[in-house]
């Protein structure tokens, strides 16, 4: 009995805390593992409008008790965190895989384009003409993701101090 105690509290404490996204499908050409890498440390911003209004971006996409992959969010800011250990290119479609959402020329997160509708995305405030889930992800990336109409024109992103 007194073995089996700790193990009870152990599971306890592991589990506690806040949510995580669950764990990435094997599948993704994102790496995982036990902390966060900061050899190369840069950040994009995602803003994601369906039918004129903002859908969040989840926090804890990539980060679980156990891992934490290369590209991942911390908050509900919209900021994603590209945390790698080399110089690979990821795109936004990988960062969509890690969140485990589909993301291509006609649904974004779920929400499908309907008859009438499409998705159009822009970056760093220039229309994105290329399929969504080939924007590569590079620092201070304003990425704007739009399934509409209405199509918004958004202020550029302003980033916050330290980023």
């Amino acid at each position: 009995m007194r073995l089996v105690a700790p193990i009870v509290l152990a599971v306890v404490i592991a589990s506690c805390g806040q949510s995580a996204a669950p764990t990435p499908a094997p599948a993704t050409n994102v790496p995982c593992g036990p902390s966060e890498v900061l050899t190369r440390h840069e950040h994009a911003h995602l803003t994601i409008l369906i039918r004129g209004q903002i859908k969040t971006v989840p926090a804890f996409v990539g980060i679980t008790a156990t891992q934490f992959c290369w590209l991942h969010t911390h908050d509900t800011s919209g900021i994603i965190h590209i945390e790698a250990d080399d110089n690979r290119t990821f795109t936004l479609g990988d960062f969509f895989a890690v969140w485990r959402q589909p993301l291509g020329q006609t649904v974004i997160d779920g929400d499908r384009a309907g008859s009438s509708e499409s998705i159009q995305a822009t970056l760093n405030q220039q229309p994105y003409t290329g399929a969504p889930e080939t924007i590569a992800l590079r620092e201070h990336e304003d990425i704007v993701l739009q399934l509409g109409p209405p199509f918004l024109q958004l202020q550029p992103y302003v980033w916050p101090p330290g980023f």
